[in-house]
């Protein structure tokens, strides 16, 4: 067996094609040179612009690793105290949902319990570990993703992935996994994600239950394994609380907004591009092309100050571009009653936009399959979402979202405020509602069978909408519904979620 770390594609532009964007003979008289500039620079403008978009995940993931520095020494825990975090290679946990006053992590659920791996399989293989314990119908999953946050590997309980140990490697490993490895997953790029979910109700019980799963679930270097099935302990990593030096607990609880950075920028895009690329130098087959075309555009940007000034500011457009327009009521294709999906989320393809704007808006979704994201930022008449507005969802009788409990599957509506995060305070606790508060019988159903949900930031007066009140900002809002383990009518659109309806 053998691990080297990969020397993959070419990491060095052609240098024909820098050249190419250069007049051969730039100093003709009556400036007729002028125009073939003038076309190259539009070119490269374009072409810049493009890259961005295509490169703007692997940007946003790379940044990520920064916490293999961060929690160098520490062991598995928190970063920030907030988010789970570790060495390289090794899975850190919380042991709860992650706290809603944090401002770091856009979008977050609030169903599950998470552990997150950021692996470098240039270095060597990582152990990804499933569990041999789990009760019938409880929802687990371990998604890997590569460098540029498409889903390579969904494992977990909608697939049924039996128990045991598979070898996680990069494009660059050549051999065979150890003896009592149930398989081989490979990644089309050294950088990997691995990020795993168990399902947690609001009960002691539950998160327990949940708790009890995601230590069995795991990654470690393979220069770390040891015969056998690991217990992880998640609740020893959320302890480990870890800060850089100018922080701490109790500044983050003053200004939880001193986190609220973006991972991607575009006045350092460039050189953080070229550090991952330099990191990945291989990818998959589909993003190889446009890999050679950005390491063309790093060399032309080096080439002349002009250039360097070009490019520069292609990219700045194209930055402020994806954010401003990378929002819950623009992302997707609408399926129906005013509701918006990522049809193809987590197999991205060649969708780069589709891929750059997950990305912003939330990052490492699951494969569709695994768990489809309705969004929507508007109401039934096309208004943006404002929490001085009361409005209502209407499920008719047996119409609530169809999922497949017996392989874990749940569904949630969870309220984000404008910048996509949740309340710090909820008046009744709730970020979001759903199967959850069903299985609690914290519901009430109208006489004919229909539930009709309550979105407002001002408390309902009635015992039935408090009891089906989701409390909203008093701002512009957003909502996505999970549906986890989603079922057919839910891919093909057949089924559509009720509007949203303002009624005052």
């Amino acid at each position: 067996m053998a691990s080297p770390r990969n020397s993959g594609s070419p990491s060095a532009p052609n240098p024909a094609q820098v050249g190419a964007f250069s007049p051969a003979h730039p100093d003709l008289t009556n400036g007729a040179a002028v125009p073939a500039l003038v076309a190259s620079q539009h070119y490269a403008e374009a072409l810049a612009r493009v890259v961005y978009i295509w490169g703007h995940p692997l940007v946003n993931t790379f940044r990520r690793t920064s916490t293999w520095e961060l929690m160098k020494g520490h062991g598995p825990g928190m970063a920030m105290g907030l988010f789970p975090g570790s060495p390289k290679n090794h899975m850190g946990y919380v042991d709860d949902y992650l706290p809603a006053a944090q401002r770091k992590v856009v979008t977050p659920n609030n169903d599950t319990i998470y552990g997150a791996c950021f692996a470098d399989l240039g270095e060597e293989p990582v152990v990804v570990q499933t569990p041999h314990n789990v009760p019938p119908g409880h929802y687990w999953t371990i998604q890997i993703v590569d460098a540029f946050t498409t889903v390579t590997h969904q494992l977990g309980s909608a697939s049924a992935t039996p128990a045991g140990k598979y070898l996680l490697v990069g494009p660059g490993w050549q051999g065979e996994a150890p003896v009592g490895f149930a398989g081989v997953l490979r990644s089309p790029t050294d950088v990997a994600v691995v990020m795993a979910r168990s399902f947690a109700a609001r009960t002691s019980e539950g998160k327990a239950q949940a708790r009890a799963v995601l230590n069995q679930l795991g990654a470690t270097p393979l220069s770390e394994d040891r015969p056998g099935l690991r217990q992880f302990d998640c609740e020893a990593s959320a302890r480990n609380k870890v800060y850089p030096p100018e922080l701490n607990a109790e500044i983050l609880a003053a200004d939880p907004d001193i986190l609220r950075t973006r991972p991607v920028h575009g006045d350092t895009f460039w050189d953080d591009l070229k550090r991952a690329l330099d990191a990945n130098p291989q990818v998959s087959p589909g993003d190889a092309p446009m890999a050679e075309q950005a390491r063309t555009l790093l060399a032309l940007r080096d080439s002349t100050p002009a250039w360097k000034a070009l490019l520069d500011r292609a990219v700045l457009v194209a930055d402020n571009e994806l954010y401003t327009g990378a929002r819950y009521e623009q992302v997707g294709t609408p399926v129906g009653n005013g509701w918006q999906r990522q049809t193809n989320g987590g197999r991205w393809g060649s969708d780069w936009l589709s891929r750059a704007q997950a990305a912003v808006i939330y990052i490492y979704v699951n494969d569709f399959t695994e768990a489809a994201y309705l969004i929507r930022g508007t109401d039934a008449q096309g208004a943006m979402l404002n929490g001085r507005y009361r409005y209502t969802m209407r499920f008719e009788k047996d119409a609530l979202p169809p999922v497949d409990r017996a392989r874990g599957g749940f569904w949630s509506l969870t309220m984000y405020d404008k910048d996509y995060y949740m309340m710090p305070e909820s008046p009744n606790g709730r970020h979001n509602i759903g199967t959850v508060n069903l299985d609690a019988n914290e519901l009430q159903f109208a006489d004919d069978g229909s539930l009709t949900l309550v979105l407002s930031s001002d408390e309902p007066t009635s015992a039935a909408e408090k009891s089906n009140w989701l409390p909203a900002p008093r701002d512009t809002f957003a909502l996505i519904v999970r549906a986890y383990v989603p079922e057919a009518s839910i891919l093909d659109s057949s089924y559509a979620l009720p509007d949203v309806v303002r009624q005052r």
